[in-house]
């Protein structure tokens, strides 16, 4: 790069962009030897291959999947200062790299033993799974698929379109549960694939944008947290991802009824999917009229009355919820309620346990209220609906006393389709360090620096990030554009970076 000093010419050397195959082949062989110890160590021990192992933990083997978040990260960063690879090689190394670990048994989380359970009950049994716990009727006890689950005292608290699913999945399988599992992945597989799909689609939507469907594919198909939690762990938020970019993509082409009835049915398998049907109706509103906005509002409704129809048993069929909605666990408000306890404790409160879990809950509820009110009250543009929906999943996310790394797999997927923005690479780096533990004496500190180390680097990110030009200009419906390769190259960093169990 030359630059001009009064008379003489300088020559520079530009600063060139960090290499992406190599991170990226090495993030592919970690990944894949990882994958391997999934598929095959199982079939090495003797017993049945999927079957309940009582030392499986919902954070088992995060040191190692943490080692993949490095490659990870230096090939973001590359792609990011203008390095490329094709497509086609990014999708077929991330088909290949789920395709792996699809059939492999559960290391981790096993909600998914949850899922076929609840279908079993209804399959085998004909019992609402909202209204009866798997553990209150003995015929219940003794199947042989019980002992596969983990919460035998909790009722489903999944939407009713993905018990249905779990339902069907049963049906099928009759007692084998290998045939269960088996097309309980498959059903989890189409929809990652799905997503892949409707990533590559909203990317040529945005033709004006390069290297739109890379970045999505990497983002998402390779993130090492993905990996575990979708095609590995089979966890239901694949659903909810699948159905808020398919809604992206149904309304980016015109299609408003069909992103309606996406968007119901992604909240009628996870609740906090809502927000984005919210947004979409009040732009349908806005944009329209309120009567478009009323019909396609009772289209969403019918669609829950025909989902609800099977299980409703009036405000019983919501007691799952309401009982995890009273829960904590080693979140960042759940490690607050922790700290609270003993401080009320020593102020003399009686009940020192509850009054803190009320405490955080006064908190939470009207702060994720702001962050529905803000994406409301800001809402001009189609790409408004997804960015809102990103930043009330993000402050979810963020507050929830009851957080599993999961839930991040629907801001992934929004991040994976969006330009970039300030809540970009706090989600990224979030799915990494959100996988971080630390346990030691006394056990409250550890907690507590835990929640440091996983919580405080998105933070500091994103508030270190300049805020956003100031643009006058009116907004309009249109999908704004991808920063350019040169604006990528030039950028000293990432650039302003920033989901119920």
């Amino acid at each position: 790069m030359k630059v001009q000093h009064d008379d003489l010419e300088i020559d520079i050397p530009e600063r060139q962009p960090p290499p992406l195959l190599p991170w990226l082949a090495v993030l592919f062989v970690g990944s894949a030897a990882l994958g391997a110890y999934f598929l095959i160590g199982p079939a090495l021990t003797g017993g049945g291959y999927y079957r309940s192992v009582l030392n499986r933990v919902t954070y088992g083997y995060n040191r190692q999947v943490l080692v993949l978040f490095v490659p990870y990260a230096l090939a973001l960063w590359a792609w990011w200062r203008g390095r490329r690879v094709a497509t086609r090689w990014l999708l077929g190394g991330a088909v290949a790299l789920h395709l792996l670990v699809l059939f492999a048994p559960l290391p981790q989380s096993q909600d998914f033993y949850q899922y076929l359970y609840y279908g079993r009950m209804q399959a085998a049994y004909h019992l609402n799974p909202y209204v009866i716990q798997p553990s209150s009727t003995p015929f219940l006890s003794t199947d042989h698929w019980y002992n596969l689950i983990r919460w035998p005292n909790q009722t489903s608290v999944y939407g009713p379109v993905w018990t249905l699913l779990s339902f069907g999945v049963a049906k099928v399988a009759g007692n084998s549960i290998t045939v269960g599992v088996l097309l309980m992945k498959l059903v989890v597989f189409a929809l990652d694939c799905a997503v892949m799909a409707l990533i590559l689609a909203a990317a040529r939507d945005r033709a004006d944008e390069r290297g739109a469907a890379g970045w999505g594919l990497l983002a998402y198909a390779w993130n090492p947290l993905i990996l575990i939690t979708v095609p590995l762990g089979g966890l239901a938020d694949v659903a909810v991802a699948a159905g808020l970019l398919g809604a992206l993509v149904a309304r980016r082409r015109g299609r408003s009824g069909l992103a309606t009835v996406l968007l119901a049915l992604a909240t009628l398998v996870k609740v906090y999917a809502g927000i984005g049907l919210l947004l979409h109706l009040v732009l349908v509103a806005r944009e329209r009229s309120r009567r478009e906005a009323l019909r396609q509002g009772a289209l969403a409704a019918g669609v829950a009355a025909v989902c609800f129809w099977p299980y409703w048993h009036g405000l019983d069929t919501f007691r799952g919820i309401l009982n995890i909605a009273d829960l904590s666990n080693k979140s960042l408000t759940g490690t607050v309620q922790r700290l609270l306890v003993p401080v009320f404790r020593a102020l003399g409160f009686n009940a020192a346990l509850d009054d803190a879990a009320a405490a955080v809950r006064w908190l939470v509820a009207p702060l994720m209220l702001i962050a529905v009110i803000w994406a409301v009250r800001r809402l001009r543009s189609e790409h408004d609906i997804w960015y809102g929906t990103l930043v009330v999943l993000s402050a979810y996310v963020l507050f929830t006393p009851w957080y599993l790394y999961w839930y991040l797999v629907a801001p992934i997927a929004l991040v994976a389709v969006l330009p970039r923005n300030r809540l970009t690479l706090p989600v990224l780096t979030f799915s990494g360090t959100t996988l971080i533990t630390a346990r030691f004496a006394p056990w409250l500190a550890g907690q507590v620096v835990q929640t440091v180390l996983r919580y405080a680097p998105p933070l500091l990110i994103l508030w270190r990030q300049p805020p956003p030009p100031k643009d006058d200009s009116p907004r309009r419906p249109a999908t704004r554009a991808w920063p350019s390769s040169t604006s990528r190259v030039a950028s000293s960093s990432f650039g302003p970076f920033v989901t119920m169990a």
